[in-house]
């Protein structure tokens, strides 16, 4: 096959200042994510939060997962507004600097909520955030990197995703066990506030538009016309979708998940006057006198899972019992055997940190590797490594641990294949002017009809069925993903070839 195009947009070396803007870069994605995962780390202790959940609620995992995926609605207030002023010649930096602002106080105050509605409100401001560093950041990139070290550089920046995933996952279940209180671990995030102001100390990058072509870049919905003509951007956009769906399902739920499906109860006459008088030093609220009381009848040795303890303690205790004190009555009655949170997230965090980074940059290597050789190879790369994930994930549901988590090693290279050559692909079919515009489209869609959703839809499955049910339906998305960048190949070599062709212009 013929090889694939040759010329190199963008400036002949790195610009002046691209190594540190990058580096600092890479730490506002790194915290990002970190805030990201510390909430999906804490969902298994905020379940039991009689002050944010009624544990009797039929809808419980639906109203988790839209906490998730709350950060939306602040996106898409300023995601267009963000890539208009990029575009248009705004400084890069304030803009930044504004964002990781007000996201790091928005999440550090999630740890202060008082109710669901409150905390709801704190995770959608998380939003801003997202939308003022994403498109800007890697547009900030693609701009200040000529095409020859461009997949290397947005590589470095997407690696924060699978590590500063995995440090939220790691920190958050550990603060959350060693406190036994969620609250604590979302006040890290205020140390987001240190990047913001340097933020506003850093000089700005040189840009390849003139002043001339900044007050004429095409505005917002220009763009997004301009891009659904373009095939590659369109198949790498649906691809990535498809792939954030099942990723932002698997980040939000996989602890859970696993907690509950690891975690077993005995609710005997030892455990129930360890309820009503907890031991010297704990910060679990005694249970009283009438509830204990109605405890007593149903104490017996048995062991059950998470399900059988809920159904067992609703027909017994008032509604209102359960909201005061499941919390306290659940963490007594887990046996010693039984999945610690801290252990799930570390471990999974392990897996995410470890097979995220080989994943990009072998996928990153690879793909540059093969695009003399093959014509489309990044779409060629991220789509066989999706299709090849599938199985993995699928036999994660059914096999016991450790198996299951050796094949969730697998799931997730194949699943972060796309990190480094999908961004790099959305940046080489678009031009400069464009190029902060696109990147915030390209966000937009795959959240809104990504990882927005699939917390919330994963979590409605598995209350109106159960867990392996969910699961299974999601890995279809794996395969939609793989299929559908397979199929942009062909279009790949010509889009790239057109957007050089014009930023030479």
């Amino acid at each position: 096959m013929a090889p694939a195009p040759s010329s190199k947009p963008g400036p002949a070396l790195a610009v002046p200042g691209a190594r540190s803007a990058l580096v600092l870069l890479v730490g506002i994605n790194l915290f990002n994510y970190i805030d990201r995962q510390i909430l999906s780390a804490v969902l298994p202790l905020l379940q039991y939060d009689g002050a944010i959940f009624d544990p009797t609620d039929p809808w419980l995992k639906l109203k988790l997962g839209f906490l998730t995926s709350a950060f939306l609605v602040a996106y898409m207030i300023f995601s267009p507004l963000v890539g208009w002023l990029d575009g248009h010649g705004y400084r890069r930096w304030i803009i930044l600097g504004l964002g990781v602002s007000v996201w790091s106080l928005a999440s550090g105050f999630s740890g202060f909520a008082t109710g669901y509605f409150m905390l709801l409100a704190t995770r959608c401001l998380v939003g801003v955030g997202e939308g003022a560093y994403g498109p800007v950041a890697s547009a900030m990139i693609a701009d200040a990197y000529p095409q020859a070290s461009r997949a290397k550089a947005l590589a470095y920046f997407n690696m924060a995703i699978p590590v500063g995933s995995a440090i939220g996952f790691i920190v958050g279940g550990q603060v959350a066990e060693y406190y036994d209180d969620w609250r604590h671990a979302f006040w890290l995030t205020f140390l987001g506030l240190g990047l913001g102001v340097i933020c506003f100390l850093k000089r700005e990058l040189p840009r390849p538009q003139t002043a001339a072509q900044a007050a004429n870049a095409p505005g917002y919905f220009e763009v997004l016309k301009r891009l659904s003509r373009n095939r590659s951007f369109v198949y790498c956009c649906i691809g990535m979708t498809a792939i954030t769906f099942v990723l932002g399902g698997v980040a939000a739920w996989i602890p859970t998940y696993v907690f509950q499906r690891e975690s077993h109860f005995v609710l005997n006459s030892a455990n129930v006057d360890a309820m009503a008088n907890p031991p010297e030093g704990s910060k679990r609220k005694p249970v009283p006198d009438e509830v204990i009381a109605k405890l007593r009848p149903i104490a017996d040795d048995r062991e059950v899972d998470f399900g059988a303890l809920k159904s067992a303690l609703t027909g017994t205790l008032t509604n209102n019992e359960m909201v005061l004190y499941f919390e306290p009555i659940a963490k007594t009655a887990t046996t010693p055997a039984s999945a610690k949170l801290g252990t799930i997230t570390t471990i999974f965090g392990a897996i995410v940190v470890l097979g995220g980074l080989f994943a990009t940059l072998f996928a990153t290597w690879l793909g540059e590797r093969m695009k003399t050789r093959l014509h489309g190879a990044y779409f060629w790369v991220i789509g066989a490594g999706a299709i090849a994930s599938m199985p993995c994930f699928l036999a994660f549901i059914y096999l016991p641990l450790p198996w299951g988590w050796i094949v969730m090693f697998f799931a997730v290279v194949g699943l972060f294949m796309h990190v480094g050559p999908g961004f790099t692909i959305l940046a080489n079919v678009v031009t400069s002017e464009m190029r902060a515009t696109a990147f915030a489209i390209n966000i937009l869609v795959i959240h809104v009809l990504g990882d927005v959703i699939s917390p919330p839809i994963i979590g409605g499955i598995a209350d109106a069925f159960n867990w392996n049910i969910a699961l299974i339906l999601t890995s279809g998305m794996i395969l939609v993903g793989g299929l559908v960048w397979i199929k942009g190949m062909k279009y790949l070599d010509d889009d790239t070839r057109r957007a050089t062709e014009a930023e030479a212009a």
